[in-house]
């Protein structure tokens, strides 16, 4: 089933965001005076996206950041006293460890990258559908980077409107430099419409859930296409006008996924699923329905095909 809706497409803005960002801070340390530039990239917004796991591919940079150990080690002898410091550089460590007993050791970790890296984007899951992967590239305002952005900004309390925003670009450095990832698993949900048609959840590349679907009719197709859900429902009335023009409303319509115009993710009671029935949703019993909502957020795609 499906209703009215005047969604409008979510686009991220290409212009630049010039940003005074506190070096090493948090959101709440922002009026600190030592301060480094970001400007905003779709580039950057991709290795950023990436770095924090909200992209099916993961950002591997050719040279990891480094870190400084600083080891001094005091020996006393009879009539004499001998210090020795060692400073060492290595790759960069997640966590910052001191040791307060002799020898002590301080492992200072700078903050994350803020700029443009040399590296490469590697694919998460090789088990995502060719039609996903077809889709990503690197630079691009696509619908890939869309939904990724959309998560992150449910994950931050943000308005998720797949838009970039001074607001949205502060809150994605200060994300880095604090290497806040993404706490939910990656979810994407493909619809076949072949007969008998099958709705596939993939969970970090795994396939999660099968189940049978119905989509719409001739006279009310769902759109081909690949498409971030963008409004969540457990229970909604939907209305509008069947293809004959009479009225309709149906109530008490449970576990519904919006993500393209009115047409959503939803359970709906048919005497049988696997073909063409609805005016442009992909009905599915209550039952596979309530499974599959926790697993459509808001950001997550959708491919009809």
């Amino acid at each position: 089933m499906k209703f009215p809706s005047h969604w409008a497409p979510y686009l991220v803005a290409a212009s630049a965001i010039a940003l005074g960002l506190p070096l090493g801070a948090t959101p709440a340390q922002a009026s600190s005076s030592r301060s480094v530039p970001v400007r905003y990239t779709i580039r950057l917004e991709d290795q950023f996206l990436a770095s924090l796991r909200y992209l099916p591919v993961v950002f591997e940079p050719s040279t990891p950041p480094t870190s400084t150990t600083t080891t001094t080690t005091t020996t006393t002898v009879p009539g004499s006293t001998t210090t020795t410091t060692t400073t060492t550089t290595i790759a960069t460590a997640v966590t910052t460890t001191t040791t307060t007993v002799p020898p002590t050791t301080t492992t200072t970790v700078p903050t994350a990258p803020t700029v443009i890296q040399n590296g490469r984007f590697v694919w998460r899951f090789p088990q995502l559908p060719a039609a996903l992967r077809g889709q990503w590239r690197v630079g691009t305002s696509n619908v890939v980077l869309r939904g990724a952005l959309m998560q992150f900004q449910l994950v931050h309390g943000l308005d998720t409107t797949g838009q970039m925003n001074a607001l949205t670009w502060h809150n994605l450095t200060h994300a880095v430099i604090a290497r806040q990832t993404d706490p939910m698993s990656y979810d994407y949900v493909y619809v076949d419409k072949t007969e008998p048609e099958r709705l596939k959840l993939y969970e970090n590349g795994r396939l999660a859930q099968t189940n049978l679907v119905n989509t719409g009719v001739s006279a009310a197709p769902t759109a081909d296409g690949t498409f971030p859900v963008y409004s969540r429902f457990t229970t909604t009335t939907m209305s509008g006008t069947l293809p004959d023009g009479m009225p309709y409303k149906d109530t008490g319509i449970p576990w519904v996924s919006y993500f393209n115009g009115g047409d959503a993710l939803h359970g709906f009671i048919r005497d049988s699923y696997g073909w063409p029935q609805s005016l442009g949703c992909v009905e599915m019993t209550f039952a596979d329905a309530a499974t599959l909502w926790p697993h459509t957020p808001i950001g997550t795609l959708v491919t009809v095909a």
